[in-house]
């Protein structure tokens, strides 16, 4: 019997569509961003580097000033499919983590795109025709770098164009909402580094800034919680802020780059471990969890970079941290609506709101600025203890033939008036 080979080598074709059918087009734009702060940061001086992006009808252009990156990373690791894990070259603190990022974009975008670095020894250029690529020997995978003189006095950064874009992307490209919605996207992924100095540009508009605020006073502060495990750095900070459903929650950071915003489910503990489902009362809890680590693989995040892992073992820790940090504010948030009830029934006085006064009259401040040192107790005022109830409430059901009749006697427009008439009628001749 003769043994047949038979060739399992991937198509570039079906390759190229794993590689870029899952994941939107504003999360793969999010990728080249992440590699330019990643550069921003790496030069230790992030707040004069600027990031802009392009984004046309028939064309995507995204560059810095962030210092580049240079021929050996560009081959050995930034357009290779793949590589040995003895080629991995670890960017300490790094977002741009998976090596997909990039080459991901650039074929979801279009079918023809130039990459050009200028770093600190030099500079090269990378254009490619993508159905010139595919079209190619099917076993030659790659691209040709051409190695360029560095110009006296030009920016070292990282230059990325891509054209003859595809159908669907022209059509988002042209959608004004899909332009909205990514850059109050950028504004939120990377509000840390934006509000360090690092400016990103879409179409000439600079980002916004975004913060995660709380409210601080000497009445009323916040809970900052440290911890490292296996090798990553896990801070916890929380407190409360104005009630907003949409902005309550829980944010999750790694290594900068915000992953969940406001989270409001179980994914973040809601409605588990005896805290309760997220709710309107509860919408003043702002709580922040930051992962840092050297080796970003150990980060407990999805490869696409917009979610947590609930499954890492680096998360479940942190959710001792976070039990420990959000129980005495919603224990404090509880309170303030019993304190809101009893002042609604006469039992406190406006100015016997000492909860609901501490959050009104507290400055907000940015959670990162409220603390800097670790602080376990949460610090509050103590509830003013409520006189006892003035009245009470009776509630019982009748047939609705004889309580109209009553009411046709007593003279009552409601139910609750011919109640509250007959109660009367029955002390006056009972009890008095």
């Amino acid at each position: 019997m003769e043994n047949i080979q038979v060739d399992a080598n991937p198509t570039k074709e079906f390759f190229i569509s794993m590689l870029t059918r899952d994941i939107p087009l504003n999360r793969s734009i999010l990728d080249l961003i992440d590699n330019s702060v990643d550069a921003a940061c790496a030069s230790g001086n992030i707040d004069d580097k600027e990031i802009h992006l392009t984004i046309g009808s028939d064309t995507f252009e995204i560059w810095d000033n962030c210092g580049g990156f240079d021929i050996e990373t560009a081959t050995k690791y930034a357009f290779r499919f793949g590589r040995d894990t003895k080629d991995v070259r670890n960017t300490p603190n790094s977002v741009g983590q998976f090596g997909v990022g990039m080459k991901r974009t650039l074929f979801k975008l279009g079918n023809s795109f130039s990459v050009k670095s200028i770093f600190s020894e030099g500079a090269f250029k990378l254009d490619v025709d993508v159905d010139e690529w595919l079209n190619q020997n099917k076993k030659d995978w790659g691209f040709e770098l051409t190695e360029q003189n560095k110009e006296v006095g030009e920016v070292e950064g990282t230059f990325i164009k891509v054209t003859d874009l595809f159908p669907s992307v022209i059509e988002q490209f042209q959608d004004n909402e899909f332009l909205r919605l990514f850059k109050e996207e950028v504004a939120i992924a990377y509000f840390k580094r934006i509000n360090q100095g690092l400016k990103v540009l879409i179409n000439g508009q600079e980002v916004r800034q975004f913060d995660i605020t709380i409210k601080q006073s000497d009445d009323l502060g916040a809970i900052y919680l440290e911890d490292e495990f296996k090798g990553v750095k896990i801070t916890v900070r929380a407190g409360v802020d104005k009630q907003d459903y949409h902005s309550g929650g829980w944010y999750i950071v790694c290594n900068g780059r915000l992953v969940e915003s406001a989270e409001q489910s179980s994914k973040s503990l809601w409605g588990t471990n005896s805290i309760p489902k997220y709710h309107d009362r509860l919408a003043f809890f702002r709580g922040v969890v930051e992962f840092k680590a050297t080796n970003s693989s150990s980060l407990p995040w999805t490869t696409t970079k917009t979610g947590v892992d609930v499954d890492s073992e680096i998360y479940r820790y942190a959710n001792k941290l976070m039990i420990r940090a959000i129980e005495p504010i919603l224990k404090f948030l509880n309170q303030r609506e019993a304190e809101r009830k009893q002042a609604g029934d006469n039992r406190l006085d406006d100015n016997q709101r000492l909860l609901e006064m501490s959050i009104q009259n507290a400055e907000t401040v940015s959670i990162y600025q409220a603390l800097t040192e670790v602080q376990d107790e949460f610090i509050r005022p103590d509830k003013v203890e409520a006189r006892a109830a003035l009245v009470g409430t009776i509630t019982y059901q009748v047939d609705i033939e004889r309580l109209n009749q009553v009411k046709d006697i007593v003279g009552a427009s409601s139910a609750s008036e011919a109640g509250k008439l007959t109660f009367d009628y029955y002390f006056d001749y009972e009890c008095s």
